[in-house]
């Protein structure tokens, strides 16, 4: 019993030294903290989450398009098939395990806290009795809004909808 406290113990100086560090890194780094700000805002994304995709994917740096992030996360949808018979579809898991895993309570507390995702995952589970493919969606979902975020350098904004968007910047017809 001894050993199991002081091993807690050791944790939780572990645990206080790494948030002194993360406190520490974000004042001498103003413009990285303003955009992990903006990531944060995403209901169900904490600031670890937030360091984590935005380290394991380099800032973001090397993509160029939202398809090549869920194909480096393994988040993209691939269909198994030999011959003339073709399974059903699946995502590769080729990419970054961490990623993924970093992304998985996220995406469950997206679920809870999100009303737009809430929807999104109903009309999923509509589909599909199994909940697992809904859960992956919302995964992949939070990862290119993530890559959104940080590349317009903006909030997140709960109320956006980008059909509403189109209908004001085109030109009216007279």
């Amino acid at each position: 019993m001894d050993r199991l406290a002081t091993r807690l113990q050791l944790l939780a100086q572990q645990l206080k030294a790494i948030g002194q560090d993360l406190a520490a890194l974000l004042a001498a780094e103003p413009e990285l903290a303003r955009k992990l700000a903006h990531l944060t805002s995403v209901p169900g994304i904490g600031l670890t989450t937030a360091m984590v995709v935005v380290s394991e994917t380099n800032g973001f740096g090397l993509m160029e398009n939202e398809r090549q992030l869920a194909s480096y996360a393994g988040l993209d949808v691939v269909q198994r098939q030999s011959g003339l018979s073709a399974g059903a579809t699946r995502i590769s898991r080729r990419g970054n395990v961490r990623l993924r895993t970093a992304l998985y309570l996220p995406a469950v507390s997206s679920l809870r806290f999100n009303p737009q995702q809430m929807a999104f995952y109903a009309r999923l589970r509509a589909r599909q009795p199994s909940g697992k493919p809904g859960v992956i969606a919302v995964m992949r979902k939070l990862l290119l809004l993530c890559y959104s975020l940080w590349k317009n350098d903006c909030a997140y904004d709960p109320h956006y909808h980008p059909a509403h968007c189109l209908e004001k910047e085109v030109a009216p017809t007279s």
